[in-house]
C-alpha cells in the first residue's frame, strides 16, 4: 500500500501573482454602520455638587442649581470676586480610558442679559494625578466663546472637538488613555455672573450640537456643494444627490455629521501659496474643496493635483494663512461624478437650535440654507415641511433643544385623532401611519 504524501508550498519563499483583483474606490453609499459611542463620565451628570471641588481662593465657586437640563439638578458656577484664574473640577478617584473619544459636549446657560467674551471660561482636562488647579491642566479650551445671554437666559450646547484642545506640556501625557479629571477655570469672567452646566458627556459622532443619536448614512454631495456637522442636508430631485437644504424643504435628508474627505494640514499654509501638505490625502482628489481654520472659512479652493506618498496637494493660490495651530483643514465639495460623499443622521433625537419660541409636541420646519440647522415651528398647512417634532418647549430664539428627526408629517397642535382624521377617517391608526401617504391628503 501505497503511503500517500501532501505536497506544500512555502509562501515565505515564493511570490503570488494576482492576475486578477477587484477595487471598490467608494464603497460606503446608502446605510452605514457606526459605532456611535457616547458615555458621560461619573459625576459628569451634574446631579451631585459634592462630585465637584473648587479652588480654595473664594473667587470661582460651584453650587447646586434646583433645576437642570437634563435629569433633576446642574451645577451653578459664581463669580464672587474680582476676575483671576480659578478652578472649579470634577475628581476621579481612578482614572478613565477616554482616547477613543472624538468630541466632549454639555449643555450651558449663563446669566440673564449678560455679555461674556472668547476665552471667559476655559475647559479643561488633567492626564496626571495630583494637584488639579488649572495650571497643571494637559488640556484646555474655550467651549463657549463670545456669548450674549436674552433678557432671559436659555440653555446652550457646547460641543468641542478633541482635537481642538490646547496640550499643555509637562502635566500628564497629550494622550487620554488617563484622564483623572477635568474643571472649568474662570479666566476673565466679571463679579457676580454666572454659568449653570449640565450633563458632560463625551463621544464619537457629533451633530455640532451634540451627539448622533440615531441612523447615520452616507451618500454623494451635489456638485459644489460643501456640508460640515451640523448642516441640514436634502436630497436633490434631480441628481439624487445631497444638497443644502432649503427653508421649508419637502426633500429634507437629514442632519450632516461630517465630510470624510476632511482632513487636517500637515504644515502650516503660507498666503499665496499653491500646495499644502495634509495629514490624510486618500480621499482627496482634482476638483473644488474648502479650506479653513478656526479663525477663518471655509473659503473655496481648487485642487489640481493630490500626491498621496508624499501627501502633497497642489491648490489655486491660498488667500490667507491657514495654521495648524487654529486646526487647518481641507474638504471637498460635490463634483459632477458624484465621488464625494457626505455623512448624516436621518432619524433619532438630535439638538437644534430654535429660531423662535416652540411649543412642546409641535413640529419644527428648518430656517436656514446652507449653514447649521436652526428651526422654527410649523404653522398649518405645514405637515409635509417638518422635518421632526418637539421633545421639549424652546422658550425662544437661540434656545437648543431636543427634536425628533423623522420623515413622517406631525400635525401642529393637533392630536393623533385629529390629524389622522384629516387625512382617512375610514382607517385606523396603524393602517394609515403604515400605508398612507400623508403628505397627499
Amino acid at each position: 500500500m501505497v503511503k500517500p504524501s501532501l505536497k506544500t508550498t512555502s509562501f515565505k519563499h515564493h511570490p503570488i501573482y494576482l492576475q486578477k483583483s477587484l477595487h471598490v474606490d467608494y464603497p460606503f453609499y446608502g446605510p452605514k454602520p457606526q459605532y456611535q459611542r457616547a458615555e458621560v463620565i461619573t459625576g459628569g451628570d451634574c446631579e451631585t455638587v459634592a462630585d465637584w471641588a473648587e479652588d480654595d481662593d473664594g473667587v470661582w465657586d460651584v453650587t447646586a442649581a434646583g433645576s437642570g437640563r437634563v435629569g433633576t439638578n446642574s451645577i451653578l458656577m459664581t463669580q464672587t470676586g474680582a476676575a483671576a484664574d480659578s478652578s472649579i473640577y470634577l475628581l476621579l478617584d481612578d482614572p478613565i480610558d477616554l482616547s477613543w473619544a472624538k468630541y466632549v459636549g454639555f449643555w450651558y446657560k449663563g446669566k440673564d442679559a449678560q455679555a461674556y467674551a472668547a476665552n471667559d471660561i476655559y475647559l479643561y482636562i488633567f492626564t496626571a494625578a495630583g494637584n488639579y488647579a488649572y495650571a497643571n491642566a494637559a488640556r484646555y479650551v474655550d467651549p463657549i466663546g463670545a456669548l450674549v445671554e436674552p433678557a432671559t437666559a436659555v440653555w446652550h450646547y457646547a460641543e468641542v472637538d478633541i482635537d481642538d484642545f490646547t496640550i499643555n506640556s509637562g502635566y500628564g501625557t497629550d494622550k487620554l488613555e488617563k484622564v483623572w479629571g477635568i474643571g472649568f477655570c474662570a479666566h476673565g469672567i466679571g463679579n457676580t455672573e454666572t454659568m449653570q452646566v449640565d450633563q458632560i458627556e463625551f463621544y464619537t459622532v457629533g451633530t455640532g450640537l451634540g451627539p448622533a443619536r440615531g441612523l447615520i448614512i452616507s451618500a454623494p454631495l451635489y456638485d459644489d456643494i460643501y456640508a460640515a456637522r451640523g448642516y441640514g442636508l436634502a436630497w436633490n430631485e434631480y441628481s439624487g444627490r445631497i444638497d443644502h437644504s432649503a427653508v421649508d424643504d419637502y426633500a429634507f435628508a437629514g442632519i450632516c455629521t461630517g465630510n470624510p474627505s476632511r482632513t487636517r494640514l500637515w504644515a502650516d499654509g503660507a498666503t499665496g501659496a499653491t500646495s499644502v501638505i495634509v495629514e490624510d490625502a486618500s480621499l482627496l482628489r482634482a476638483g473644488k474643496a474648502s479650506i479653513g481654520d478656526s479663525a477663518s472659512g471655509p473659503t473655496e479652493l481648487t485642487i489640481s493635483a493630490v500626491n498621496e506618498v508624499t501627501r502633497t496637494i497642489t491648490v489655486s493660490a491660498l488667500a490667507a494663512d491657514y495654521t495648524i495651530a487654529r486646526n487647518a483643514y481641507i474638504a471637498m465639495e460635490g463634483n459632477e461624478e458624484g465621488t464625494v460623499r457626505v455623512d448624516f443622521m436621518v432619524n433619532g433625537v438630535v439638538n437644534l437650535e430654535a429660531a423662535e419660541a416652540i411649543s412642546l409636541g409641535y413640529g419644527c420646519t428648518g430656517a436656514t440654507v446652507g449653514s447649521a440647522l436652526t428651526v422654527n415651528q410649523a404653522a398649518a398647512g405645514e405637515q409635509g415641511q417638518i422635518i421632526g417634532k418637539t421633545v421639549t418647549a424652546a422658550t425662544g430664539d437661540g434656545e437648543v433643544f431636543p427634536v425628533i428627526l423623522t420623515t413622517c408629517a406631525y400635525a401642529t397642535g393637533h392630536d393623533e385623532a385629529e390629524l389622522l382624521g384629516r387625512f382617512d377617517v375610514g382607517q385606523n391608526s396603524a393602517e394609515l401611519l403604515g400605508k398612507a401617504n400623508i403628505n397627499n391628503p
